[in-house]
């Protein structure tokens, strides 16, 4: 009997745990799904139960780690993720690990903490499985690069990436990006080519050519490529963004406002930005304002142009202290390009508001920064000298 007895406290015992197994996949799918449809808040309640029915799955802690980082809370997320990793060699082992770093480098990259995440893409990049997730890890990387302001090894990151995948149309307009940035501009042009070639419907990257374009001077080929998009005929919802801002960039204000806001109400939320763009050219200041916050409130949150923007129309109606914290809030997560916009134009903003010591301080920081522009030399020499008055 009492053999008996322990065999069918076994069996319970199995039992409990596959229907613990059961429930903890159910869990997961319904996570899964929540994930997919935006619902961050529900996809962590099911993730966690499906961690309460099983602890001890990776992929559980992975997809956790996830949505975590959709939430914005990083240092859970990367508690999740840490869990799933263990020091095996396991193939199974080792495809978690690399999934588990690279959602850290990306809660890294989100924070803002680009040299950490670059060591955690790095640790993924290292290990050899599952190569289809490399090209995700490398654009991440070389973004992480770039905010960090290494553009060099930026570039060759990308040039590394499209060496392996030639047909990759979002390494070229990374590629092209940053050639814009250091003023490589044949360069740019020839990247942003390479893209149009292989994705010739996506209207942003003609937008992209058309700044490029410009720089090179090159004023009838930036009216071919607007021609090209305000003929489109039977637009989409999405094409009449594109028109109505092919339509901004040719300066024809009135019909883009009308096509911008047509946009936004379809839920187009860049459109704001643009509108925003057309009220700060109008100097009508208070109106930008307002639409670069619907843009930063929706889409453009990790965008710095809108900042600086912001920033710019703000200073205009002498709301300094309102533009310095525009200005700090996006720096450390802002791109090349609108960093160093941000930068200057902070220590344009305490040198209105009399703060000639920190402006001067910031003005040596971003000397340092982008010693090939010679605009600060002016700011630095004017704010020397009233460091020296205030000591």
């Amino acid at each position: 009997m009492r053999i008996r007895f322990c065999a069918a406290a076994l069996l319970c015992v199995a039992l409990s745990a596959f229907a613990g197994c059961n429930e903890a996949k159910e869990h997961f799918t319904s996570g899964e799904e929540a994930f997919r449809s935006g619902e961050y808040e529900v996809a962590l309640v099911e993730f966690s139960k499906a961690l309460d029915d099983n602890p001890n799955k990776a992929e559980y802690y992975i997809e956790q780690g996830h949505t975590y980082i959709a939430l914005g809370r990083y240092e859970e997320a990367r508690e999740a993720l840490e869990s799933a990793i263990v020091e095996q060699s396991l193939n199974l082992t080792r495809k978690n690990n690399k999934r588990a770093w690279r959602a850290i480098g990306i809660s890294y990259y989100e924070e803002g903490n680009y040299a950490e995440a670059k060591t955690y893409f790095e640790k993924a990049l290292a290990e050899e499985l599952l190569p289809e997730l490399n090209a995700d890890i490398r654009m991440y990387l070389a973004d992480a690069l770039e905010c960090g302001g290494d553009y060099a090894a930026a570039i060759a990151l990308y040039d590394e990436l499209l060496k392996e995948q030639k047909d990759y149309a979002a390494g070229y307009r990374a590629r092209a990006y940053m050639h814009y940035v250091r003023g490589e501009y044949e360069a740019s042009l020839a990247d942003y080519d390479s893209a149009i070639a292989l994705t010739p419907n996506n209207f942003d990257l003609y937008f992209g050519k058309y700044n490029v374009l410009e720089k090179l001077g090159r004023n009838a080929e930036q009216a071919e490529l607007l021609r090209v998009i305000t003929q489109i005929e039977s637009p989409t919802p999405e094409d009449a963004y594109f028109i109505a801002k092919a339509q901004y960039f040719s300066g024809a204000y009135d019909e883009a406002l009308v096509g911008l806001a047509a946009a936004a109400d379809d839920g187009y939320e860049d459109a704001y930005y643009y509108i925003g763009e057309i009220y700060h050219e109008r100097s009508d200041y208070g109106e930008a304002v307002h639409y670069f916050k619907l843009y930063i409130a929706g889409s453009g949150a990790r965008d710095a142009a809108a900042y600086n923007q912001m920033a710019i129309c703000l200073m205009k109606q002498e709301k300094y202290a309102d533009a310095l914290e525009t200005v700090r809030s996006r720096q450390k997560l802002s791109d090349a390009l609108h960093g160093k916009q941000l930068l200057f134009n902070e220590v344009v903003i305490l040198e209105k508001t009399g703060e000639y010591n920190a402006a001067y301080e910031r003005a040596v920081e971003y000397r340092n920064r982008y010693p090939e522009d010679i605009k600060i030399k002016k700011e630095l020499e004017f704010l020397a000298s009233r460091v020296r008055e205030e000591s």
